[in-house]
């Protein structure tokens, strides 16, 4: 075999690699205050508590005049909700319905703007899953916590507020306040100012009672019926969980509520004595002179006013995450 010639070889063409860095974008500034997942949620539960409030006022005028209704045998004026809306309105006018209203819009910027404002954060300090959910006994804590809180602050307005509505005297001479900051000072010249959280007891119960039954019922149920793929969202999803919440949280609440009522509404007899020391004393008295089912007089008007004022709250504070974030 003869060789063969050799053949030149071509020189490989030489890769150059040049080191590329990628550019990482900058992470995003943080939130200012304003747009704070806590303090949003706090001025979403503002507008939403207000306007329930101003909506659904009437009704607890009613529920109110209906609670102390017969009180230890007293007479009674009024037979249902539609009867005390007539005759409140033709007796002491139309503006009447809306007795309170300072006090309750005062009352619900420190209590309805805490109690939904804080149960997220509540909830989240308890311990929450990748999805945002946690066990039904941590919602009843993040409720109970929220509402009893808040309760014991608001308590000095909630006790004008029922006195206001309490009030059936037409000549504002005869008014046993004058105004918001009148009975507040009229409170705490006469009997001082600890006395401004006189009925703090059923009141902080009732809102303890109230967060645990609502606001973890509502939860709840959105996020059962979520899963099931029953309602996943929109206005029926919403209307159904708030007023099955808003149901179960007025029967759970009223024998506090009337307790509430009561002792806050009381005055002294003629001998500086007064009818309650406390509320399991309202309690026993209330039911032996009117029986069992007094705790729960006013449960129609409570749930007439509960019901779609739970619905106005939680719509509002869901429109108002949707759109704003």
């Amino acid at each position: 075999m003869t060789d063969q010639p050799n053949k030149p070889t071509l020189p490989l063409p030489t890769v150059s690699y040049k080191k590329t860095t990628t550019m990482s974008s900058p992470p995003p500034p943080p939130p200012t205050f304003f747009q704070s997942s806590v303090v949003k949620g706090f001025a979403y539960s503002w507008v939403a508590v207000q306007i329930a409030e101003i909506a659904t006022l009437p009704v607890d005028v009613c529920k109110v005049r209906l609670q102390l209704e017969g009180e230890l045998g007293a007479a009674r004026r009024y037979n249902h909700i539609g009867d005390a809306l007539v005759k409140i309105s033709r007796q002491e006018g139309v503006s009447a319905l809306w007795k309170g209203l300072g006090a309750a819009l005062w009352r619900q910027t420190v209590y309805g703007t805490t109690r939904y404002g804080s149960y997220e954060p509540v909830k989240k300090a308890l311990g929450v899953d990748g999805n945002g959910d946690s066990p039904m006994w941590k919602k009843i804590l993040a409720g109970c916590i929220s509402g009893g809180g808040s309760s014991f602050i608001a308590n000095p307005f909630d006790m004008v507020k029922i006195r206001l509505q309490a009030d059936t005297a037409t000549d504002a001479a005869l008014r046993r306040h004058n105004g918001v900051f009148g009975a507040l000072k009229d409170i705490v010249r006469s009997d001082g100012v600890l006395k401004l959280w006189r009925g703090a007891t059923p009141t902080v119960t009732r809102a303890a009672v109230g967060g645990m039954s609502e606001l973890s019922v509502y939860d709840e149920i959105k996020q059962q019926l979520i899963a099931r793929e029953i309602v996943t969202s929109g206005l029926p999803l919403h209307v159904t969980c708030a007023l099955s919440a808003g149901l179960f949280s007025c029967f759970c609440m009223n024998p506090f509520d009337v307790a509430k009522s009561r002792i806050m509404n009381q005055r002294p007899d003629s001998q500086g004595v007064l009818k309650y020391s406390g509320m399991l004393d309202c309690f026993q008295k209330s039911v032996q002179a009117e029986g069992i089912t007094s705790l729960w007089k006013g449960f129609f008007a409570s749930y007439a006013r509960i019901g779609p004022r739970v619905v106005i709250i939680f719509l509002t504070i869901e429109q108002l995450k949707e759109r704003f974030g």
